[in-house]
């Protein structure tokens, strides 16, 4: 064991390897541990998109217009299991408090002060672990059907321009040529210049982790049944075996929140969840970046694997099986769209995004047991802003003063933490 001690990460996603790595290299014996492996999860499926600009909380409030909407299950960026409305409501009256007045303010301040470090600290990684041939710098795109969906966002527009993030606007014939398979079905585009994206976000995970494997940490595949607080630190109990640690790092994601439980946590986190499916690209088409349509509530991302769709959010609890109604009713609005030829995989991929009513993620000290710390429920940016919770956790744990203050992001910021 080295001299600052012995860490074990729970949870390989993105948020979870960048952890691991960085501690390592802040001279811990770090042990990471996943059920299925790195990117096994959540991090393995997204829009690879490494986004400047996501700043803006999860609902805002000129969307309570089109709430009914939601609930009905008539927008196709929506699907909420009518079942689960009961377990939900709590969190909804909270996201609902948290978007008015100062409070939205101070959550796109937050979410600011975050994302402006994300790609630098993409980069610091994919140097090290050899992983830059995924990265593309060629910003993404919001795409809006009519004029007015694009003067809905102006509230967003009015914060990159505060927050000084890059953008250009798009009419039909600027769109066409900087996206020329796209159909001509948008009014106007937005273009988010300062953001890249990944051609395969699993792989790079999995870079990040073969690079940890390879400078001494321990990486095991293998489930977590529990963890205990020892006088000396705590023991993480595995199946058969346990492991003993000074400090334990949970980035579990969706899987955080009742992991935690025992111990005597209750973190109003819930589950927004999300399909994706491949395609080949039809008669020569290309993408040069992501792009989401906001009207059709899916994004094409061009991967190594194929073109993926992405469907909007699903409501439906973390364990519900899976459904192919979300990503059956965007593939006919994304074929409309772009040319897409044939699927490449038979059943969609299905992901987890932990999320908090007010969009921020949980970083730093548990709040009642020392040398246990929380990096979780980062919601849809969980892949843009997973190595810079990963400098920040092992800074703290190193005892460094942190990149960005972790006052917003504490999980004290709850009554019933």
């Amino acid at each position: 064991m080295t001299g600052r001690g012995h860490v074990v990460v729970l949870g390989a996603g993105m948020v979870g390897t960048a952890s691991a790595v960085h501690l390592l290299r802040r001279g811990f014996q770090v042990t990471l541990v996943d059920r299925k492996g790195p990117a096994g999860e959540t991090s393995y499926g997204n829009a690879g998109v490494i986004s400047r600009g996501s700043i803006m909380p999860v609902m805002l409030p000129s969307m309570w217009r089109a709430l009914p909407r939601y609930m009905s299950n008539a927008d196709p960026s929506v699907w909420v299991d009518w079942r689960y409305l009961p377990a939900i409501v709590p969190w909804l009256a909270r996201l609902a408090r948290a978007i008015t007045g100062p409070r939205l303010a101070a959550t796109v301040a937050a979410l600011d002060a975050l994302a402006r470090h994300a790609l630098a600290e993409h980069e610091a990684l994919m140097q090290l672990s050899g992983a830059g041939r995924y990265l593309v710098r060629e910003g993404w795109m919001k795409l809006y059907r009519s004029e007015a969906s694009f003067r809905a966002s102006g509230f967003e527009r009015a914060r990159l321009d505060e927050a000084g993030i890059r953008h250009a606007i798009y009419d039909p014939a600027a769109l066409a040529e900087r996206e020329p398979s796209l159909r001509p079905l948008y009014a106007r585009a937005l273009h988010i210049l300062d953001t890249a994206s990944l051609t395969d976000p699993g792989a790079v995970c999995e870079s990040h982790a073969r690079w940890f494997r390879e400078a001494g940490g321990a990486l095991l595949i293998d489930g977590v049944e529990g963890i205990e607080a020892r006088d000396d630190g705590y023991r993480v109990r595995l199946p058969g075996r346990h492991l003993d640690a000074d400090h334990v790092v949970v980035a579990l994601g969706p899987w955080s929140r009742d992991f935690l439980k025992p111990l005597g946590y209750r973190l109003p986190m819930d589950f927004e969840r999300g399909y994706h499916l491949h395609f080949t690209a039809g008669d020569g088409a290309s993408l040069a970046r992501p792009v989401c349509d906001i009207d059709g509530g899916f994004v094409l991302a061009p991967m190594e694997k194929g073109i993926r769709v992405t469907s909007g959010v699903e409501f439906a609890g973390l364990d519900a099986p899976a459904s192919r109604r979300q990503i059956d009713k965007v593939v006919p609005l994304a074929r409309a769209a772009f040319p897409l030829g044939e699927p490449l995989q038979d059943e969609p991929w299905l992901g987890r995004r932990p999320s908090f009513p007010d969009s921020l993620p949980v970083i730093g000290p548990a709040p009642r047991h020392p040398g246990l710390w929380f990096a979780f429920g980062h919601g849809h940016i969980g892949l843009t802003l997973g190595p810079v919770t990963g400098r920040l956790v092992a800074e703290i744990i190193a005892g460094d003063t942190p990149l960005v203050d972790l006052a917003p992001y504490a999980a004290t910021r709850f009554d019933a933490a």
